[in-house]
């Protein structure tokens, strides 16, 4: 499918800009070893795209934690913090990719599942702050995705139409947030959620690399 001429761009950041789905289910591993509780892939699969605070709510009543779910999430975030900076790297095609969307000045943001922190966190460690308008987190909407609200919010922020955004996703629950919010959805998996179905996707890449920015944005 070719891709229609776009104004914009908005990047999921979890799995698209950075290999940080498996982090997150070791920051979760490591945090349930306190209550001795073995937490799997298999667990954590329904939870990938989705913001912490929903994740916790469930958490805590599947597992009857004995904490807040706003505890779990600090609990959880500042051991992942502390992966991120060990070992954050970007997925293939981040760097090349956003630097020559830069040179061709289109406008680029996050939009994020993710706390603040965090998206500050790997933005600033991965070196790519500097190509993004805006910021967005799931925490600043009502609405967690697959809901648009994200999305949307994001867009206004760069001041660009919903239809004249792509989006980059690698999460079913980031599609359907895309799609619902009336956005271009190109569906990059990682190796965490190649097992979900990208069928609402508009288009679906291996890579970053594949993305034709050229032919997008009439070079």
């Amino acid at each position: 499918m070719k891709i229609p001429p776009m104004k914009a761009v908005i990047f999921d950041m979890d799995g698209v800009l950075v290999d940080s789905e498996p982090l997150h289910l070791i920051a979760f591993q490591e945090f349930f070893k306190r209550f001795e509780i073995s937490y799997t892939a298999d667990d954590n699969k329904d939870f990938l795209g989705r913001k912490d605070t929903v994740i916790a709510e469930i958490l805590k009543e599947r597992f009857k934690l004995p904490m807040s779910p706003a505890a779990i999430v600090e609990a959880k975030e500042e051991i992942l913090s502390r992966l991120l900076l060990e070992g954050a790297q970007p997925r293939p095609g981040v760097h090349a990719t956003l630097g020559t969307l830069t040179e061709l000045t289109v406008p680029m943001a996050v939009a994020s599942s993710a706390t603040m922190p965090t998206i500050e966190l790997v933005t600033r460690t991965l070196n790519i702050r500097k190509h993004f308008a805006n910021l967005t987190s799931g925490d600043e909407v009502i609405h967690g995705k697959p809901s648009p609200d994200v999305y949307l919010l994001a867009a206004k922020r760069l001041g660009v139409a919903p239809e004249n955004c792509l989006v980059v996703e690698d999460t079913i629950n980031g599609i359907k947030a895309a799609k619902s919010a009336g956005m271009f959805c190109v569906a990059i998996p990682c190796e965490a959620t190649a097992h979900q179905d990208h069928s609402f996707a508009d288009l679906r890449l291996t890579s970053l690399e594949e993305l034709p920015v050229a032919d997008i944005f009439r070079v």
